[in-house]
């Protein structure tokens, strides 16, 4: 007896831990077997950054289980290796969809046939469904009533907008649903009447952080600094937000004052009473200083042609230009020849790295071979985060790195686009 209610003392105190467990599960199938399968959820839809929070692999048949624990409907993308889809996930919600990965993607990132995503099932008490439809309802109003809204500036037909809405899918029950609706008609507001706008949909209105379309219309009706001191006061939640966001603007137009301004946003980051507030600065901040001049790049240890690792840290007390290649091609084999003329003139100022895909690797080594380059030539292997961290979007890429592995320039230009300038200007201040 003694023991049994010593086991009920023990599961109940476990309890709220298993209450706290994965709320939201995602089994999905993708065309690419044993790919880096990550669920990457918006902190807030003012920086768009994300936090990964759940990955896994896909099996040899593609197959894949994501679970994780939310508190709220959230904005976040499922990636496939480095391609990545749209979802909004709800709390105590299950999902199954099948990702195609297009395997015609030859060409720029930015030409890239997006992956699709189709929906097999949901159980998430027809949130998802309900977002879909209005969605699209809207985008079809819209659409109809471009030349009225926009041209003819008659607001009165978002009035009927909200009619149809009810009469199509019935009075919407979710706040997320509605404040999207809402946020949509603000957007139409805005074009046609940018002070009434501001009025009716963000004085004394919610923050609405992890709303698109709320940051939509947001980040574009306050992207001039002309908003009066009177509703900044009323606001000043919303105030501290717009001043992030002038700071940013002023941050890439001010190379002066750069040190300056991003102190400010720490400052808000510090101190600011609004606790979203703080997470958009430091999220901003943190952008700010991605690959930017004289911050630490991203460590790396890869493979080269015989097996040996190959360390960044190898080249403490050189600068050293990263190469990024896929497949070989007329264009790169170009630009490995004009690279290895500019080789000959730096002698030992920089230090090469190229590295290949593990796809594209043994062309390179062949390459290397017949041509006789004397640089390093490193495997990615599996290492495709690599290809994030240094933003890699086409190929192939550039980055100058300072001695001690520190940013010196990222991106870089091609050999035949002043790589050469900015490889003397950079040494030059070492």
């Amino acid at each position: 007896m003694k023991n049994k209610v010593v086991i009920c003392l023990i599961l109940a105190l476990l309890s709220p831990i298993f209450t706290l467990g994965q709320n939201v599960s995602i089994v999905g199938k993708t065309n690419v077997p044993n790919a880096l399968v990550r669920l990457l959820a918006y902190d807030e839809m003012f920086t768009c950054e994300q936090t990964k929070v759940a990955e896994t692999q896909s099996d040899k048949d593609g197959r894949f289980t994501l679970k994780t624990e939310i508190k709220e409907i959230t904005p976040a993308q499922i990636a496939i290796n480095l391609e990545r889809v749209d979802v909004i996930i709800k709390p105590d919600s299950q999902y199954n969809f099948e990702i195609t990965i297009s395997e015609n993607n030859e060409g720029s990132y930015f030409d890239k046939e997006k992956p699709s995503l189709k929906i097999n099932s949901i159980n998430d008490g027809g949130f998802y469904s309900q977002y879909i439809a209005v969605q699209s309802f809207i985008d079809d109003f819209l659409y109809e009533n471009f030349e009225k809204i926009y041209r003819g500036r008659n607001l009165k037909l978002l009035d009927n907008l909200d009619n149809q809405i009810i009469s199509n899918f019935g009075k919407i029950k979710n706040d997320y649903i509605n404040d999207f609706i809402k946020y949509r008609k603000a957007s139409a507001v805005m074009a046609v009447n940018k002070q009434k706008a501001i009025s009716e949909y963000f004085d004394n209105q919610k923050v609405l952080y992890n709303q698109a379309a709320y940051m939509d219309v947001f980040l574009e009706i306050f992207k001039n600094p002309d908003t009066k001191n009177d509703f900044l006061s009323r606001n000043p939640q919303l105030a501290e937000l717009i001043k992030m966001q002038n700071l940013r603007k002023a941050y890439f137009s001010n190379s002066k004052d750069k040190n300056t301004i991003f102190n400010e946003i720490k400052t808000i980051e510090d101190s600011s009473k609004y606790p979203k507030n703080k997470l958009v600065a430091k999220n901003m901040a943190k952008q700010l200083n991605e690959l930017a001049y004289d911050t630490q790049a991203t460590s790396f240890s890869l493979k080269d042609k015989n097996g040996k690792q190959i360390q960044l840290s190898d080249y403490q007390n050189d600068m050293v230009l990263l190469q990024f290649v896929d497949h070989l091609t007329p264009l790169t084999e170009h630009e490995f020849a004009a690279l290895n003329e500019l080789k000959k003139q730096w002698n030992d100022t920089i230090q090469i790295i190229t590295i290949a895909t593990r796809e594209s690797f043994d062309e390179y080594v062949q390459l290397f071979d017949n041509q006789g380059y004397k640089w390093q030539l490193l495997n990615l292997g599996n290492n495709i985060l690599l290809l994030e961290n240094y933003h890699i979007k086409t190929y192939p890429a550039y980055i100058i790195l300072k001695k001690k592995g520190r940013i010196g320039m990222a991106p870089a230009p091609s050999p035949e686009q002043y790589l050469d300038y900015h490889v003397r200007r950079i040494s030059k201040y070492l």
